[in-house]
């Protein structure tokens, strides 16, 4: 017989009336409950992982502790845990104390609890009355911040930070629990921004057991669909139900995906582990969506600045050339004015002789034919004569007067070709150029040293400084051979 049957039998004596040593189950089933109470007889703190939580339609709450880390594993060592209805007024007032934790699966627990054998099922198990939430949240934090080391030792905890985040982020990939709180929140505040965002939502739950498959999941088919960002969002709730947030697996899938990651995770006082791998965190869902609309109003923002500056360089830029258009202008009308002055003058004073010419000529032509005329009326024989003579003279009156008109007409001519010639867009054409001092008059003495001097040629005009105001002396006969515009009485002109 085994030693726990001895002690059995040595704490509750032989089963009476059975002289065979045979148990029967009532009997059995009494003997361990009273050596368990007797074995356990105030009540024991234990830790462990919970799974399998559930409430049942009384109000009461079971689950299973088993031992952390082991995961869903049936055949690890496990114990039944019941916490009545009467006590849990109790344990929640506890867990709210502590920042306002909650049981759930998954969570790592010590609780307070009698050990009790239940005949009715055949099972020991733990009812308990008390939690450490302490416990918890030190288990939580430590998680967390190993979690946070191992992410910063493989280079991940920053590396979505630096993934490109586009200039204008409008088509958004959403994480989070379709028609929950939180969506509605995130898509009102980008569709009432004013800017054409696209959101492709990806249904995934965001606490519980499905939570950690479904996040990592929705990242991974977001990743690789057409959007420029990614938003994980979730509504506020108890530090215990944003537990997926702090998981490994759920880190890693932000820190890896290929687009920048939002969060928007509701609670405001602490900050996740997924806060902290993301691209960027905000505070809650409305503050995520918040973030996307705020850079794309800066974008819009420096865009309506450039658009503003590049029509204020326009007009600027135009009313200059425009100043400069005019003064050009100016200059050269007066310019033009200057040169046609002289050839003007010089056309006026051909025409006036032209003019003299003419009228002195058919002056001494209307002599002659009054004197023949007078010849004619003294005689007949005069007058036959003059008409026989007039008749002759006709002709030769015709060609003189035909041969000083077409020579009046080529001295016209010959003088227009002149002014013609010595335009100053002619002069400039043929290679001159013409040289002002900075006050606009002409060059007609050596400039001195370190004067400003201006050129104008055909297609330009130049500032040039003088650095050696010296003369050169040209030989007489070298000067005789310089063009008619660089000579001293056309450089006048000039």
């Amino acid at each position: 017989m085994s030693s726990a049957v001895s002690r059995i039998r040595a704490a509750v004596g032989d089963p009476a009336g059975q002289p065979d040593g045979t148990w029967s189950v009532s009997d059995l089933t009494a003997a361990v409950g009273e050596t368990i109470q007797r074995a356990f007889p105030g009540e024991v703190w234990v830790r462990g992982e919970i799974i399998g939580y559930s409430v049942a339609a009384s109000g009461h709450i079971y689950f299973n502790l088993i031992e952390p880390g082991s995961g869903n594993d049936r055949r690890g060592a496990r114990m039944r845990v019941a916490l009545f209805k009467g006590r849990q007024r109790l344990v929640n007032r506890d867990l709210a104390a502590a920042g306002g934790l909650t049981l759930d699966d998954g969570i790592e627990v010590r609780i307070r609890a009698e050990v009790e054998y239940y005949a009715g099922s055949g099972q020991v198990q733990l009812i308990m009355s008390g939690v450490d939430p302490h416990f918890t949240l030190g288990v939580l934090a430590a998680d967390r911040e190993r979690i946070l080391a191992e992410l910063a030792e493989s280079g991940l905890l920053r590396r979505n930070a630096g993934a490109p985040l586009p200039l204008v982020p409008l088509r958004v990939g959403l994480v989070t629990a379709d028609g929950s709180a939180a969506h509605a929140d995130f898509v009102h505040e980008l569709a009432t921004s004013g800017y054409a965002f696209e959101v492709l939502l990806c249904d995934a739950r965001v606490q519980g057991v499905t939570a950690e498959a479904d996040l990592v999941a929705a990242l991974r088919t977001l990743g690789q669909a057409e959007v420029d960002v990614i938003a994980v969002v979730r509504g506020g709730g108890d530090r215990t139900d944003l537990l997926a947030f702090d998981l490994a697996s759920v880190a890693k899938a932000i820190a890896l995906c290929p687009l920048p990651v939002f969060c928007g995770i509701g609670h405001e006082i602490d900050t996740s582990v997924a806060d902290q791998v993301a691209h960027t965190a905000a505070k809650t869902p409305t503050a995520c969506g918040a973030a996307l609309v705020a850079h794309v109003a800066a974008f819009d923002e420096r865009l309506a600045r450039t658009r503003r500056e590049v029509d204020r360089l326009g007009r600027t830029r135009a009313a200059a050339a425009a100043a400069r258009l005019a003064t050009a202008r100016s200059v050269l009308g007066l310019l033009t004015e200057r040169r046609l002055a002289r050839p003007r003058a010089w056309l006026g004073e051909a025409r006036l002789r032209l003019g003299h010419h003419t009228q002195r000529h058919c002056r001494t032509a209307a002599g002659k034919l009054a004197g023949a005329r007078r010849s004619l009326q003294r005689s007949p024989t005069h007058v036959q004569r003059g008409t026989v003579s007039l008749r002759a003279l006709r002709p030769r009156l015709e060609r003189a007067s035909a041969r000083r008109l077409g020579a009046a007409k080529a001295q016209l001519r010959s003088a227009s070709a002149l002014v013609s010639a010595v335009a100053p867009e002619r002069t400039l054409a043929r290679g001159f150029s013409i040289t002002r001092a900075a006050d606009g008059s002409i060059v007609r003495e050596m400039p001195a040293t370190g004067d400003t001097i201006s050129t104008e040629t055909q297609h330009a005009v130049f500032a040039s400084i003088v650095h050696d105001s010296g003369a050169a002396d040209v030989p007489a006969d070298e000067r005789a051979d310089e063009p008619a515009g660089n000579r001293s009485d056309d450089r006048k002109d000039h």
